[in-house]
Protein backbone atom coordinates (compact mmCIF):
# COMPACT_ATOMS: atom_id res chain seq x y z
CA UNK A 1 0.00 0.00 0.00
CA UNK A 2 1.26 3.44 -0.80
CA UNK A 3 0.13 7.02 -0.67
CA UNK A 4 1.54 10.47 -0.06
CA UNK A 5 4.05 10.36 2.75
CA UNK A 6 5.62 12.81 5.11
CA UNK A 7 8.80 11.34 6.54
CA UNK A 8 7.81 7.73 7.12
CA UNK A 9 4.16 8.40 7.97
CA UNK A 10 1.22 8.47 5.64
CA UNK A 11 -0.58 11.76 5.46
CA UNK A 12 -3.74 11.91 3.35
CA UNK A 13 -4.11 9.21 0.73
CA UNK A 14 -4.44 10.89 -2.63
CA UNK A 15 -5.26 7.63 -4.42
CA UNK A 16 -7.74 5.39 -2.60
CA UNK A 17 -7.21 2.68 -5.23
CA UNK A 18 -3.68 2.15 -3.95
CA UNK A 19 -5.17 0.37 -0.94
CA UNK A 20 -7.00 -2.59 -2.41
CA UNK A 21 -6.25 -5.97 -0.85
CA UNK A 22 -5.79 -9.05 -3.00
CA UNK A 23 -8.12 -12.02 -2.41
CA UNK A 24 -6.26 -14.94 -0.81
CA UNK A 25 -7.24 -17.26 -3.66
CA UNK A 26 -5.54 -14.93 -6.16
CA UNK A 27 -2.43 -14.48 -4.00
CA UNK A 28 -2.05 -18.27 -3.75
CA UNK A 29 -2.38 -18.60 -7.55
CA UNK A 30 0.42 -16.07 -8.00
CA UNK A 31 2.61 -17.77 -5.41
CA UNK A 32 2.14 -21.08 -7.27
CA UNK A 33 3.01 -19.40 -10.58
CA UNK A 34 6.43 -18.46 -9.12
CA UNK A 35 7.44 -22.04 -8.25
CA UNK A 36 9.22 -20.80 -5.12
CA UNK A 37 12.05 -22.96 -3.80
CA UNK A 38 13.22 -23.18 -0.19
CA UNK A 39 16.47 -21.30 -0.98
CA UNK A 40 14.72 -18.43 -2.84
CA UNK A 41 14.79 -14.92 -1.40
CA UNK A 42 11.25 -13.56 -1.91
CA UNK A 43 10.11 -9.96 -1.41
CA UNK A 44 6.53 -8.78 -0.90
CA UNK A 45 7.10 -5.07 -1.66
CA UNK A 46 3.70 -3.81 -0.43
CA UNK A 47 2.62 -6.24 2.28
CA UNK A 48 -0.64 -4.55 3.30
CA UNK A 49 -2.71 -7.20 5.08
CA UNK A 50 -0.09 -9.88 4.42
CA UNK A 51 -1.99 -12.12 2.00
CA UNK A 52 1.15 -12.80 -0.08
CA UNK A 53 3.72 -12.79 2.72
CA UNK A 54 1.65 -14.99 5.06
CA UNK A 55 1.00 -17.61 2.35
CA UNK A 56 4.55 -17.98 1.06
CA UNK A 57 6.01 -21.48 1.34
CA UNK A 58 9.16 -22.04 3.37
CA UNK A 59 11.78 -19.67 1.90
CA UNK A 60 13.81 -16.59 2.79
CA UNK A 61 11.07 -13.98 2.80
CA UNK A 62 11.05 -10.23 3.37
CA UNK A 63 8.53 -7.41 3.05
CA UNK A 64 8.07 -3.68 2.72
CA UNK A 65 5.04 -1.68 3.84
CA UNK A 66 4.98 2.11 3.80
CA UNK A 67 2.30 2.19 6.53
CA UNK A 68 4.81 0.41 8.80
CA UNK A 69 7.73 2.67 7.86
CA UNK A 70 9.49 0.29 5.46
CA UNK A 71 9.58 2.00 2.06
CA UNK A 72 10.02 -0.21 -1.01
CA UNK A 73 11.86 2.62 -2.76
CA UNK A 74 14.57 2.43 -0.07
CA UNK A 75 14.93 -1.37 -0.32
CA UNK A 76 18.36 -2.53 -1.48
CA UNK A 77 18.75 -6.20 -0.54
CA UNK A 78 19.32 -8.99 -3.04
CA UNK A 79 16.17 -10.94 -3.97
CA UNK A 80 15.26 -13.78 -6.33
CA UNK A 81 11.52 -13.13 -6.60
CA UNK A 82 9.38 -10.02 -6.15
CA UNK A 83 5.65 -10.66 -5.96
CA UNK A 84 2.55 -8.74 -4.97
CA UNK A 85 -0.07 -6.16 -5.85
CA UNK A 86 1.62 -2.76 -6.28
CA UNK A 87 -0.10 0.62 -5.97
CA UNK A 88 -1.47 1.45 -9.39
CA UNK A 89 -0.74 5.19 -9.14
CA UNK A 90 2.99 4.39 -9.01
CA UNK A 91 3.20 1.67 -11.68
CA UNK A 92 6.06 2.99 -13.81
CA UNK A 93 8.18 4.06 -10.86
CA UNK A 94 7.38 0.76 -9.11
CA UNK A 95 8.41 -1.36 -12.08
CA UNK A 96 11.66 0.62 -12.45
CA UNK A 97 12.51 0.01 -8.79
CA UNK A 98 11.62 -3.68 -9.13
CA UNK A 99 13.95 -4.16 -12.11
CA UNK A 100 16.74 -2.28 -10.25
CA UNK A 101 16.63 -5.08 -7.66
CA UNK A 102 17.35 -7.49 -10.54
CA UNK A 103 15.28 -10.47 -9.32
CA UNK A 104 15.05 -13.66 -11.36
CA UNK A 105 11.25 -13.46 -11.34
CA UNK A 106 8.64 -10.71 -10.97
CA UNK A 107 4.97 -11.58 -10.44
CA UNK A 108 2.46 -8.73 -10.25
CA UNK A 109 -1.25 -8.11 -10.74
CA UNK A 110 -1.95 -5.65 -13.53
CA UNK A 111 -5.24 -3.99 -14.28
CA UNK A 112 -5.61 -4.37 -18.05
CA UNK A 113 -5.22 -0.58 -18.47
CA UNK A 114 -1.86 -0.66 -16.64
CA UNK A 115 -0.27 -3.32 -18.84
CA UNK A 116 0.92 -0.80 -21.44
CA UNK A 117 3.30 -1.26 -24.38
CA UNK A 118 5.79 1.18 -22.79
CA UNK A 119 5.88 -0.78 -19.53
CA UNK A 120 6.25 -4.07 -21.41
CA UNK A 121 9.10 -2.56 -23.44
CA UNK A 122 10.82 -1.25 -20.27
CA UNK A 123 10.66 -4.71 -18.71
CA UNK A 124 11.95 -6.28 -21.92
CA UNK A 125 14.83 -3.76 -22.03
CA UNK A 126 15.67 -4.74 -18.44
CA UNK A 127 15.96 -8.36 -19.61
CA UNK A 128 12.55 -9.73 -18.58
CA UNK A 129 10.17 -11.79 -20.67
CA UNK A 130 6.56 -12.68 -19.96
CA UNK A 131 6.42 -16.36 -18.99
CA UNK A 132 2.79 -16.71 -17.82
CA UNK A 133 -0.28 -14.51 -18.11
CA UNK A 134 -3.55 -15.37 -16.39
CA UNK A 135 -6.59 -13.25 -17.18
CA UNK A 136 -9.27 -13.16 -14.52
CA UNK A 137 -12.15 -11.13 -13.16
CA UNK A 138 -12.21 -10.20 -9.50
CA UNK A 139 -15.85 -9.30 -8.97
CA UNK A 140 -15.45 -6.05 -7.04
CA UNK A 141 -12.40 -4.68 -8.93
CA UNK A 142 -12.78 -2.23 -11.81
CA UNK A 143 -12.00 -4.46 -14.75
CA UNK A 144 -10.23 -7.62 -15.73
CA UNK A 145 -6.92 -8.30 -14.05
CA UNK A 146 -3.78 -9.90 -15.42
CA UNK A 147 -1.62 -12.06 -13.18
CA UNK A 148 1.76 -11.90 -14.90
CA UNK A 149 4.99 -13.74 -14.22
CA UNK A 150 8.09 -12.16 -15.77
CA UNK A 151 11.34 -14.07 -15.78
CA UNK A 152 14.85 -12.72 -16.33
CA UNK A 153 16.19 -13.93 -19.69
CA UNK A 154 12.94 -15.64 -20.67
CA UNK A 155 12.04 -15.66 -24.37
CA UNK A 156 8.53 -14.16 -24.51
CA UNK A 157 7.89 -15.81 -27.87
CA UNK A 158 6.75 -18.83 -25.82
CA UNK A 159 4.23 -17.09 -23.57
CA UNK A 160 1.86 -19.39 -21.72
CA UNK A 161 -1.49 -17.57 -21.66
CA UNK A 162 -4.28 -18.91 -19.52
CA UNK A 163 -7.69 -17.32 -19.29
CA UNK A 164 -9.52 -18.14 -16.10
CA UNK A 165 -13.23 -17.95 -16.82
CA UNK A 166 -14.12 -18.08 -13.17
CA UNK A 167 -15.01 -14.83 -11.44
CA UNK A 168 -13.58 -14.48 -7.95
CA UNK A 169 -16.56 -13.78 -5.68
CA UNK A 170 -16.48 -11.95 -2.38
CA UNK A 171 -14.70 -14.23 0.10
CA UNK A 172 -16.80 -12.90 2.97
CA UNK A 173 -20.36 -13.38 1.69
CA UNK A 174 -19.71 -15.56 -1.38
CA UNK A 175 -21.97 -13.43 -3.54
CA UNK A 176 -21.45 -11.61 -6.79
CA UNK A 177 -22.07 -7.88 -6.76
CA UNK A 178 -22.57 -7.64 -3.00
CA UNK A 179 -21.80 -3.93 -3.27
CA UNK A 180 -18.14 -4.18 -2.28
CA UNK A 181 -16.11 -1.51 -4.04
CA UNK A 182 -19.14 0.14 -5.64
CA UNK A 183 -20.55 3.64 -5.11
CA UNK A 184 -17.80 4.68 -2.71
CA UNK A 185 -17.92 1.51 -0.57
CA UNK A 186 -14.67 -0.09 0.60
CA UNK A 187 -12.90 -2.52 -1.70
CA UNK A 188 -11.64 -4.38 1.34
CA UNK A 189 -14.85 -4.88 3.37
CA UNK A 190 -18.01 -6.71 2.43
CA UNK A 191 -21.11 -4.59 3.16
CA UNK A 192 -23.13 -7.79 3.79
CA UNK A 193 -20.73 -9.48 6.22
Amino acid sequence: MYGNKVGRKIQDRKYANDRIYTPEKVAKMMINMCEIQKEDRVLDPSRGGGVFYNNLPECNKDWCEIDEGIDFFDYDKEVDIVLGNPPYSLWSKWLNKTTELNPKKICYIFNVANFTPKRIENLKNAGYGVKIIKLMKIDWWYSFSLLILFEKGYNSDNIHFKSIRQTVMCENCGKSRCGRGFKGKSFNKCPLA
